[in-house]
């Protein structure tokens, strides 16, 4: 009998947590289609001329080193991409209660950043743009005609 009851010592907390763990299901902050759904409708998005309608002053991040903008809208704070998840850098980010904009000269960066920072759980999180065109409708589709012999 002394037997037993150290391996169901063993084995019950095991599958308390196997359980614990199956049937808990969101494990993120929010779900990946309600996460994606203001980059898909693009309102995760701001221009230039649109900052000024913002309530209250954002908060400017260049993620680029030496990058500066031209009109400045509100507090601006250079921190690269690569160093963005640090603690210090965690901190200015949290610190600031308004809206944060990502400026960075290429927009693949920029939306790589907002998907980790949003994904953390920040929120009023835009991407600096100058233009709103879908990418998808910026290029024509050119089929591969150099594998067809041409007759």
């Amino acid at each position: 009998m002394k037997r037993y009851s150290i391996v169901l010592a063993l084995v019950i907390p095991l599958l308390v947590m196997v359980l614990i763990k199956s049937f808990t299901t969101g494990h993120f902050r929010s779900d990946a289609s309600k996460w994606a759904e203001s980059s898909i409708n693009q309102t995760n998005l701001i221009m230039q001329e649109q900052l000024k309608s913002l309530e209250e002053k954002p908060l400017m991040v260049i993620l680029d080193e030496g990058k500066a903008i031209p009109d400045e809208v509100g507090e601006t704070v250079n921190i690269p991409a690569r160093t963005l998840l640090e603690k210090d850098n965690q901190k200015k980010l949290r610190a600031h209660t308004g809206s944060i904009v990502l400026v960075s000269a290429d927009p693949a960066i920029s939306a790589k950043i907002w998907m980790l920072l949003s994904q953390m759980g920040y929120k009023k999180l835009y991407i600096l743009t100058d233009s709103t065109d879908n990418e998808v409708l910026k290029y024509k589709f050119r089929p591969d005609t150099g594998t067809v012999p041409e007759l």
